[in-house]
């Protein structure tokens, strides 16, 4: 689950037989039906944005418990380094405290730089940008110079990404930038999904828009509304987790999960209020300029599937839209 983020993936290698098995055709026929599945940041006809595959990930577990874990030992470490501090005359008193202090050193240490690394203090969102009239793919990785990794579109070669031993379900889609068959670089976008064909409709909403344009990945014009909101509000903390964490769960399990779901809120909000804006440089902001009667600039919401509620019939639509959704789900992947 945390390939690319706290573990870095692992590149210059050769590509492996799994990754061949797994790779995501890009032409040819639907592989399922478009869908955003709240990845989708921006649209219009010249680029979309593509939220990174840590972004529903921030503020939860392993972040919640760091945080409390430091916030706990800062006062030990103060009081601990004052009384160091406060009897350097006693000399075998002091390298006890001195042994006391060191091994709470090295534990903050490894939780603010293995866990905490990458959340606080570092940028909201991580996007990909496709740019359909370059066909370039912009990868966001932080402000500044050397900060954004841009490759040609028809150079990535993409495939099923598996979480690894401990979450063997959670699959995301995976960009390679290949020299030959090394890989040299890697990025990944999206949400991670349990579900193949979830996968599949974001492939395809990519691929449809890259090949055919927004028209494509959205047909219908009640498709063409972006569902995901990045504004970092408390809204948007808890309306994310919500979904994340408790929209599959029968009723007993929402309300055990409910507390946590509070707490990492709080976590998540916390997390993105101390970090920044994510900027693309100027010269790729030059080449992604957006014409001012382009047709196909999509709604943002300020709060996340906000015009489900506010757009006279999207939301029966998209009822609908799922219901069908769920036939397809009995039959098998191609049919």
């Amino acid at each position: 689950m945390y390939k690319g983020w706290t573990i870095p993936f692992k590149i210059n290698r050769s590509l492996t037989q799994e990754e061949r098995d797994q790779a995501l055709p890009r032409d040819g026929a639907p592989v399922a039906r478009p869908q955003q599945r709240a990845a989708l940041i921006a649209m219009n006809s010249t680029y979309l944005d593509w939220i990174d595959r840590r972004f529903v990930y921030r503020g939860t577990m392993n972040t919640f418990l760091a945080t409390l874990t430091v916030l706990m030992m800062i006062p030990a470490l103060i009081v601990l380094n004052w009384m160091g501090y406060s009897i350097r005359d006693d000399e075998e008193y002091w390298w006890t405290v001195f042994l006391m202090i060191v091994p709470i050193y090295i534990i903050f240490w490894c939780i603010v730089k293995l866990t905490l690394r990458g959340e606080y203090f570092s940028y909201t969102y991580w996007p990909v940008r496709f740019n359909r009239k370059t066909r370039m793919i912009h990868v966001f990785r932080h402000n500044g110079a050397g900060g954004t990794l841009s490759v040609s579109w028809d150079q990535v070669y993409f495939h099923i990404g598996v979480g690894g031993k401990q979450f063997p379900k959670a699959t995301y889609i995976c960009g390679h930038v290949l020299d030959g068959d090394i890989v040299k670089d890697t990025f990944a976008l999206g949400h991670d999904v349990d579900d193949k064909r979830a996968l599949l409709e974001m492939w395809e909403f990519l691929r449809c828009y890259m090949n055919d344009g927004p028209e494509a990945a959205g047909p219908h014009p009640l498709d063409r509304y972006v569902e995901l909101s990045v504004m970092p509000s408390l809204c948007n903390c808890y309306i994310m987790l919500h979904i994340y964490y408790l929209g599959s769960l029968p009723l007993i399990g929402k309300i055990l999960a409910y507390p946590f779901v509070l707490l990492y809120t709080a976590t998540r909000w916390l997390v993105w209020k101390t970090c920044r804006e994510p900027v693309f440089p100027p010269e790729v902001e030059a080449t992604c300029q957006v014409e001012r009667d382009d047709p196909n600039v999509w709604p943002v919401p300020h709060r996340c599937f906000d015009f489900a509620n506010s757009v006279p019939g999207l939301y029966e639509y998209v009822v609908k839209k799922h219901q069908r959704a769920r036939k397809a789900e009995q039959q098998p992947l191609g049919h």
